[in-house]
């Protein structure tokens, strides 16, 4: 049965331009369906001369006007029951759990301009600053152009984070989502155009991108685009966005006169120091991984060098445990343990059970109880080439790998690391002389892993990717 019918959002209508859709049948609750918006090429370039056409208008805001839009958008934002029922049930994730991280886009429309004033500083009603020795003043002027944004599904926060920030600086954009996210990306980008943002200055469009003809909606898309702020593994991007085979002996990059802002990496880890707090340990870990395990900040692997390793294990195996009698079902408000895709599910098992037979995993605590749900699963590894401490797997798993000290815990998180860089690693201790050599894009120390990073993330400076500084004497 198709519950919904989404359509895209362009120049501040809710429109269907091609007419088309496509139906979408949850992979978690097969009896899920919706109605997706098959954009066409009518769409995009609808779109994109919208988003063309506002860029004066958003530019024109003043930085005051940005954040009283802001204010309004967060003020006003209030998702439905049904918009909690479509994430609950694309996702797996509990509606609590969903509820709390709508909250947290109230949170982002206030705090990121917030954040940028105080990184920044501000000169009237510009962002600037003066420089040293009465040499003159430095202003930042908002990229003349479009940011082309494609949003995962699986946080749906990010929509409001990117939104956001191009709100904040006055800069037009369109929204490629996936199609897991249509109700809150949808909500998120309309609050911010009824708070004032300018209409053609947040567009969002959605198509099957499983159908190879499909490509070229994404590369009109990148061509008409300033910046492109792409999530996803470099693989998928490069493959879908970037590059284009025109014969057997061209291939077109579409990224090479781009700015280009990715998000690529997970695989998010934790070291526990020898004089860590157990309790904190225990609590900031649990919560870390299985509040909302889907996402790339969710941790995945703790590197345990404390000296009291016995106690840290027993501590979090009686976390798991507590949180396990809170599995059940996604859309009851008492439910902590919600949902894993199936496929993903039976290979995580599978693999788990495999690895116990040769004694190179023990499973401490957790079991598979349905084709979609499992208990919290917290294993144990002694092979530091074991797939657990390096990949970044989307249910409810936690792996420790006991360390003999804090710095051979370092060694072992840059080693299972591989050529890429974790995207967070959390420190739990009061050192910090080594940290300078972990192997992460953002060091945390004693904080959870899942919050969001408001300034920068993986290697990405926002406000330095999407600003023009100009020099005034």
């Amino acid at each position: 049965m198709t519950h919904l019918k989404f359509n895209n959002y362009i120049g501040g209508k809710e429109v269907l331009l091609s007419g088309q859709t496509f139906t979408v049948e949850s992979s978690i609750y097969p009896d899920y369906q919706f109605l997706a918006p098959e954009a066409g090429l009518f769409d995009i370039k609808t779109a994109i001369s919208k988003a063309r056409t506002s860029v004066k208008d958003c530019h024109a805001l003043t930085f005051s006007e940005r954040i009283e839009i802001l204010e309004r958008a967060a003020a006003s934002f209030s998702p439905t029951a049904t918009d909690f029922e479509f994430a609950v049930k694309t996702t797996g994730m509990p509606i609590s759990n969903v509820r709390s991280f709508s909250e947290d886009i109230r949170n982002i429309y206030r705090n990121v301009p917030i954040a940028i004033e105080k990184h920044i500083g501000r000169l009237g009603d510009r962002f600037g600053h003066d420089l040293r020795h009465s040499e003159g003043t430095v202003h930042f002027e908002p990229i003349n152009g479009i940011v082309y944004a494609i949003t995962p599904g699986n946080d749906i926060r990010v929509t409001a984070f990117i939104a956001s920030w191009l709100v904040a600086l006055g800069i037009p954009g369109i929204f490629k989502c996936s199609k897991n996210d249509l109700a809150f990306a949808n909500k998120t980008l309309q609050k911010l155009v009824e708070a004032g943002y300018p209409e053609g200055g947040l567009n969002l469009l959605c198509w099957d991108t499983q159908k190879k003809e499909n490509a070229k909606l994404n590369f009109e898309l990148v061509d008409s685009s300033k910046v492109v702020w792409a999530y996803g593994a470099d693989s998928t991007v490069d493959f879908m966005l970037r590059f284009e085979t025109k014969s057997e002996n061209q291939v077109l990059d579409h990224f090479s006169d781009k700015t280009i802002l990715r998000h690529a990496t997970g695989r998010t880890a934790a070291i526990s120091s020898p004089k860590t707090d157990i309790e904190k340990v225990s609590e900031r870990a649990t919560t870390s991984a299985l509040t909302w395990p889907i996402g790339c900040n969710s941790l995945k692997a703790l590197f345990n060098a404390s000296n009291k390793n016995t106690e840290v294990v027993s501590a979090l195996t009686e976390k798991f445990e507590q949180l396990a009698k809170h599995t059940g079902d996604p859309m009851k408000n008492t439910t902590k343990i919600g949902f894993t895709e199936p496929k993903l599910l039976a290979q995580v098992w599978n693999r788990i059970n495999d690895l116990k037979k040769t004694g190179q995993l023990s499973l401490l605590t957790g079991e598979k109880i349905s084709e979609r749900q499992c208990t919290p699963l917290l294993l144990e590894t002694l092979d530091l080439n074991s797939e657990f401490l390096n990949t970044e797997f989307s249910t409810y798993l936690l792996t420790i790998k006991n360390c003999s000290g804090f710095s051979e815990a370092i060694d072992e998180v840059n080693v299972t690391s591989g050529a890429n860089r974790r995207l967070v690693v959390t420190v739990f201790s009061s050192e910090n002389e080594k940290l300078g050599r972990i192997h992460a894009h953002r060091i945390n120390m004693n904080t959870i892993t899942t919050d969001l990073d408001l300034l920068f993330q993986e290697g990405n400076d926002y406000f330095s990717k999407l600003t023009t500084p100009q020099l005034h004497k």
